[in-house]
């Protein structure tokens, strides 16, 4: 027997509550947005056309989002977290010696970002001067790459001649270092190899730290 068709006023409807319905709604949108703002742009990109992909009604679009810019912050939460993970799956043993744990995790973001280039459309153009609600979650994730880093290198620091606040200037320049390398890389369409971007981006973390601390490959 087929399930219960029935309407949004608490009641299930073909066998989904419907708050799990609208967490569904939403992940599609999340989904076709990323697809379209990572390959479009967001500025080329309507509520309708992404409600079309999703093959979710366009009234649907705003139980989940206000507009097109709530909906842009989710997808580059989204993103922002996929970049995270990888670097921090990257950092791996806590073991290892800081020069393999600091190249695992570059591989692992610019691999991301060789993979899917949806994300680094996203994270470093289309998020870009949108409004200050959306710099400010620009800054944020910042802020968190730069927590990701400080919580990495730190040890390896000489703290007595370099104060931590000194240190979190310095890595705020390392963190800016790589993402530069990082959009220039696919600006470039990626035309040098990957190993070469993470020997760049390498080079600049190990000499960092062989000035401020005692590290060395």
């Amino acid at each position: 027997m087929n399930a219960p068709e029935l309407d949004a006023d608490g009641r299930r409807y073909r066998g989904a509550a419907p708050g799990q319905r609208q967490q569904e709604r939403r992940a599609r949108l999340i989904d076709a947005a990323t697809e379209a703002f990572g390959t479009d742009g967001y500025r080329n990109t309507t509520v309708t056309s992404i409600c079309a992909a999703a093959g979710v009604g366009k009234r649907y679009f705003y139980e989940s989002f206000t507009d097109s810019e709530d909906l842009l912050l989710e997808v580059y939460r989204e993103v922002a977290a996929r970049m995270i993970e990888a670097i921090h799956v990257g950092i791996g043993d806590v073991e290892a010696e800081i020069p393999t744990r600091v190249r695992s995790a570059l591989t692992a973001y610019f691999q991301l970002i060789l993979d899917d280039p949806r994300v680094p459309r996203i994270a470093f153009f289309e998020i870009l001067g949108v409004s200050p609600t959306v710099d400010r979650a620009y800054h944020d994730v910042l802020d968190a790459l730069i927590d990701i880093c400080m919580a990495l290198l730190t040890p390896y620091v000489d703290l007595d001649n370099h104060p931590a606040v000194s240190v979190r200037m310095v890595v705020l320049g390392l963190v800016g270092a790589i993402l530069i390398i990082a959009q220039k890389w696919v600006l470039d369409d990626y035309r040098q190899p990957l190993d070469d971007v993470v020997d760049s981006g390498f080079l600049v973390v190990t000499a960092v730290l062989e000035r401020i601390g005692s590290v060395t490959e």
